[in-house]
């Protein structure tokens, strides 16, 4: 979403959903990236956007948003009881509190450029938002993708960025790398065998990451491939299919 005013802007912010996203300056346009839930049902919505110029003058205005329905579909999955223990296990709230803590991350900076690409060559073996069953029981919606391919195989970044996590010690979520993409929006790729970059690293589009692997809670060598925007998950091949720019 971009907003093109007469004048600059002290400040112009987004609220949808409960929640107020800042736009953030590009050149002379604002953009914001404005994520849609998982959980939002389909249907017709309006966001207010509003701003205040430097003089002090102010606007406003209302936004429609259509939300389509879709099917995610759903899956099975089937682990033994060590795995199935991991998710709950006290270790593992580091990991979800660094990757919490990096998913927060708004830059003003935006880095990556019209569309993303794929991370790793192979075969989308789950796709997003599918409802996962562990051992008979639902589990938890998917917030990516999971590509796939032998271990080893190169991954790559999905687009320019800076590496704010890269973590080899994780039980749950494995080797684990996510980048930061600047404007609330940030790439995650876990079960990874080898990472190859460090925190606070620039990395470019393409850009080697590490390798796949199986580590962590994993049925076998893939990469786990997630987009989100403001800490919310989003569908990784809408990113592949960006407007220039």
């Amino acid at each position: 979403m971009t907003l093109s005013p007469e004048a600059e802007l002290l400040r112009a912010a987004c609220s949808w959903g409960g929640k107020s996203y800042q736009f953030l300056a590009s050149g002379n346009v604002y953009e914001l990236v404005l994520p849609v839930s998982l959980t939002t049902q389909p249907g017709a919505y309006r966001a207010s956007v509003y701003w205040k110029y430097i003089d002090g003058r102010m606007g406003k205005t209302a936004l429609p948003i259509q939300v389509e329905p879709r099917e995610f579909g759903v899956q099975h999955l089937q682990l033994s009881r060590r795995q199935e223990a991991r998710y709950s296990a006290p270790e593992t709230k580091r990991e979800k509190q660094l990757i919490g803590a990096a998913l927060e991350l708004v830059t003003s900076d935006r880095w990556w450029r019209g569309s993303f690409v794929m991370p790793v060559e192979g075969r989308v073996s789950t796709g997003f938002g599918m409802q996962r069953y562990i051992n008979g029981r639902l589990a938890y919606r998917h917030r990516g993708m999971d590509i796939a391919a032998p271990e080893g195989t190169p991954v790559r970044a999905a687009a320019a960025g800076v590496v704010s996590l890269a973590d080899d010690s994780f039980v749950l979520h494995g080797q684990t790398v996510l980048i930061d993409h600047g404007h609330g929006v940030s790439t995650l790729y876990i079960h990874l065998s080898e990472i190859a970059i460090r925190e606070g690293q620039r990395v470019t589009e393409g850009q080697m990451l590490g390798r796949v692997g199986a580590t962590g809670v994993a049925t076998g060598p893939h990469l786990h491939f997630a987009v989100y925007a403001y800490h919310r998950p989003v569908d990784p091949l809408f990113w592949m299919s960006l407007p220039e720019g």
